[in-house]
């Protein structure tokens, strides 16, 4: 496996994603191209209460506060609730648990310990038990590096393939305990994609998540990724099983299609030229998703983001003229003059 799939597994995990458009690894200086142009960078307000809430949940965790983890999972499970962009909450409960990977060996010590007081604390927990998983494929990961593989040594293979087969055997214990949560199957592909299980018994797994939980969307944006060649695919199976998806009447509709969108939109030059992908499709799925949420900038900028880059002038501008001269840096990937030179180009064509 080289640098590249490794790096795109880590997306998959869900270590730098938060809704779908790629967020920077630092917000670089607005340098507005007309030096009299003045813009503003803001913030989205849904993304600050999903800071906000991973803030809580994480003090609660660092805390050992296991009877205040238990309480919020479950409440989270059984309501369903979602963030006004459409996002899970009780998948942000989970990421929110998340030891950064460039922390010290110590640091994930010392997660395995308090993952494991709790399950010792609350052995019949279903959250105990996904966030473990959760935290041992994280781990497995940590353990192999971002080298080429041909670079990794022996004892990073051996602690890649025992804590994903750990994390494995925490799922199936998970998987006895009469309570369900949708966040065990989305783990679960996490270690079916890393181990490598053949192409049926990963399309059984995603067949059976689905049917568990058709709206818990995170399903189809993993099973469209691991479609990639680079994994079970061929060129165009990502995008013909997004179409497959927005056809599903338990499913999102248009929306799905867009969500899958920008989900791999980042690995591509241009996802409209150099995929299959549709843009009838994915702005069909925009607007589904801007009328759902409309207090999202993030959608708002991707919006005008997507259509730059599909040359759908007039849908571009219209978002442009909502956004005015304020900026969304996640959006972008911190690159204000990209705002800029696709806002120009929206307003004049040049």
């Amino acid at each position: 496996m080289n640098k590249t799939i490794f790096l795109l597994l880590t997306l998959s995990l869900g270590l730098g994603a938060l809704t779908g458009c790629k967020k920077p690894s630092s917000e670089k200086p607005v340098a507005p191209a007309n030096p009299s142009q003045s813009l503003q960078r803001v913030k989205d307000p849904i993304l600050e209460e999903i800071y906000a809430f991973r803030v809580e949940i994480r003090q609660a965790y660092n805390n050992r506060r296991f009877d205040e983890l238990e309480t919020k999972a479950a409440e989270l499970r059984t309501s369903k609730a979602l963030f006004e962009n459409g996002t899970w909450k009780i998948s942000k409960f989970y990421s929110a648990l998340a030891c950064s990977d460039d922390e010290p060996e110590s640091m994930w010590q010392l997660h395995d310990r308090i993952h494991q007081d709790w399950i010792t604390a609350k052995p019949g927990s279903i959250t105990a038990r996904v966030a473990y998983a959760d935290f041992l494929a994280r781990y497995a990961w940590q353990a192999r590096g971002s080298d080429y593989a041909n670079t990794v040594k022996k004892e990073g293979w051996r602690l890649f393939e025992e804590r994903l087969e750990a994390a494995r055997t925490v799922l199936a214990q998970a998987r006895a305990l009469p309570e369900k949560d949708p966040m065990w199957w989305r783990v679960s592909l996490t270690v079916a994609l890393g181990q490598g299980w053949p192409k049926p018994a990963y399309d059984a797994l995603v067949k059976e998540a689905k049917s568990a939980e058709p709206g818990f969307w995170e399903y189809d944006t993993a099973r469209a990724y691991s479609l990639l060649p680079r994994w079970y695919g061929e060129e165009g199976d990502c995008e013909a099983y997004a179409s497959e998806a927005a056809e599903n009447p338990a499913g999102l509709g248009p929306e799905i299609y867009a969500r899958i969108v920008l989900n791999l939109f980042g690995y591509h030059q241009n996802i409209f030229k150099d995929s299959a992908a549709s843009w009838p499709k994915t702005r069909a799925g925009l607007e589904q998703m801007r009328q759902k949420y409309p207090k999202s900038l993030e959608f708002l900028n991707c919006t005008a983001m997507l259509a730059s880059l599909a040359g759908d002038r007039e849908f571009a501008k219209t978002s442009f003229d909502a956004l005015g001269n304020t900026y969304l840096p996640s959006a972008w990937n911190g690159d204000a003059n990209k705002f800029l030179r696709c806002k120009k180009w929206a307003e004049t064509g040049r």
